[in-house]
């Protein structure tokens, strides 16, 4: 066992704008839209965190051989339908305290803000197109439109262990050096959106102590 308490969200940081998907547009507005909630606040789905980490762990997992079970026991096996997955990660949402704010503001009385306001108040609107081949020039067809949420905001993932299992020191490092190794999320991460850093509990430094952590 690690002896002390395990993390219990996951911190991530926008270092540049940032689309997180869901997969559809708003019709007249944009063409790809990202994930907000009922009153319009952006967030990050658990299992998109969790496939962010999946992908870091397979990027690396030939130089970490002695870390194979736990990771299974904090990623799961691929398509499994089993419990070996022992891990929860919860949406990424913004801080409580700014939620707080704009619930309050959602359901005043007089003036509230509506869904749409609230949305644009973190996000913002991009526009793309490509070259025509021949001349250069943006080719006018392919036009397309998507939001961001702007860089500097913050989202927490909760974190929970299924069934009061206990995480243990491999588990912990696991879950830090994934984290570390998560820097880009997102469409269009190849065209300069998405960077992002992930830290257990908020804290860089903790974060990398788990990492360095042996049994």
């Amino acid at each position: 066992m690690t002896g002390r308490a395990s993390p219990s969200f996951l911190r991530i940081e926008l270092l540049s704008d940032a689309t997180f998907s869901r997969g559809e547009g708003t019709a007249g507005v944009v063409d790809t839209e990202v994930e907000c909630d009922g009153f319009g606040m952006p967030f990050i789905g658990g299992k998109t965190m969790r496939g962010l980490l999946r992908d870091s762990w397979l990027s690396m997992s030939c130089h970490f051989p002695g870390l194979e079970q736990a990771a299974e026991r904090v990623l799961g096996r691929s398509q499994a339908l089993d419990e070996s997955c022992r891990l929860r990660i919860g949406n990424a949402v913004l801080p409580a305290p700014i939620r707080a704010v704009i619930r309050a503001a959602a359901e005043r009385q007089e003036h509230p803000l509506s869904p749409r306001a609230i949305l644009d108040g973190f996000t913002s609107i991009r526009h793309q197109t490509a070259e025509d081949r021949e001349t250069g020039a943006p080719d006018i067809t392919t036009l397309r439109s998507s939001r961001v949420v702007l860089r500097g905001f913050v989202f927490e993932a909760g974190l929970s262990w299924l069934a009061g299992y206990q995480p243990t020191v491999e588990d912990l490092r696991l879950l830090a050096l994934c984290a570390l190794a998560t820097r880009h999320g997102g469409l269009l991460r190849n065209r300069g959106r998405g960077h992002i850093r992930v830290t257990l509990d908020g804290n860089v430094e903790a974060t990398r102590k788990y990492a360095e952590a042996t049994a």
